[in-house]
């Protein structure tokens, strides 16, 4: 087996004071991300206070509109959808049915429905940034195998722009969509996260090929014609990044769907890893059996240092 940190289901549950650990560091991240947030509920209060006497006076303000239909209750992604008729609609639904029952309150009213919207959109947000996390901790550890073989190396940002990883910095790891490198025995190697992979049709969190671009700037058609060669595929993987045991077995399953899907499309041949974070002894058990059998040629758990800089040591080794 290509881990030598997991050689029992056990070794892949998540311990108590890892998920603590994971909580802590979501908890702080969600309250550095809610500043924002909470700045301008400010802001529309001290506009509020400025230049309104009553719930009524909110129609004049055209400048904080969009901010008000957000009081009301109506998310970005809604706002979309709805004509400027619709709008001043619910503005004076909103004004009608709850600001003017709540008399002098009105102002305290409509700051308090914002801050329940702006919690959504912040729900929303830190979903996206709970894979974030999962995906540049494994981007460091990588990059780290890379740098202690001493292998030169480079990584493109999501718009493809290469850079050489001597000059990466710590504030660009979650700008990386791609790692490139020689092996050695001079192959050519690219690691790609979260991209489609047209033999299974379906985005893939780790995608690892033999780099046939020639260009040190490919382009967007570059990488989806090396995608489309399936014998250029040397390993493809999975992530999941959330701590919460409730959601675990979800993402679990969500992840094997995807490499079962990629198994078949591969014909078995290819090697299959997944990471994750939030691993309870049910899906350990699944895991560890794939892993037995040769279903799954790697694993680890995300909070386990030890276990994923083994396989990220095994993955730049293919």
């Amino acid at each position: 087996m290509n881990n030598i940190h997991i050689t029992a289901s056990t070794d892949l549950v998540t311990t108590p004071a890892a998920r603590r650990s994971g909580f802590l560091e979501y908890a702080l991240r969600r309250n550095k991300e809610s500043i924002p947030f909470i700045d301008r509920a400010k802001a529309l209060k001290a506009v509020l206070e400025v230049h309104t006497q009553s719930p009524n006076d909110l129609l004049t303000l055209i400048n904080i509109r969009e901010s008000l239909l957000e009081a009301s209750g109506i998310s970005v992604k809604a706002k979309a959808h709805l004509t400027e008729s619709d709008k001043l609609g619910l503005l004076n639904d909103f004004i009608e049915k709850i600001l003017l029952p709540s008399g002098k309150a009105y102002i305290d009213e409509v700051v308090y429905r914002y801050l329940l919207t702006s919690g959504d959109a912040l729900g929303g947000k830190m979903r996206n940034i709970v894979g974030s996390i999962a995906k540049e901790k494994l981007t460091r550890f990588i990059i780290s195998q890379l740098q202690i073989a001493d292998t030169q190396f480079s990584y493109l940002d999501k718009k493809l722009r290469s850079t050489p990883g001597e000059q990466l910095g710590v504030e660009d790891i979650d700008t990386i969509k791609a790692i490139r490198w020689s092996n050695k025995n001079n192959q050519q190697r690219i690691l790609i996260f979260d991209t489609n992979v047209p033999p299974v049709k379906k985005n893939i969190d780790i995608v690892l090929l033999n780099d046939a671009i020639v260009t040190d700037a490919p382009k967007i058609q570059d990488l989806k014609k090396l995608l489309e060669t399936t014998v250029h595929y040397l390993a493809i993987g999975e992530l999941k990044g959330g701590i919460d045991p409730a959601g675990a077995d979800e993402h679990w399953k969500t992840a094997n769907s995807a490499l079962g899907r990629a198994r078949t499309a591969f014909a078995g041949k290819l090697p299959l890893l997944f990471v994750g974070a939030a691993i309870e002894q049910a899906m350990a058990g699944e895991i560890f059996s794939q892993y037995q059998a040769g279903e799954l040629a790697n694993c680890a758990n995300l909070t386990s240092d030890d276990q994923l800089a083994a396989l990220c040591e095994w993955l730049v080794r293919l």
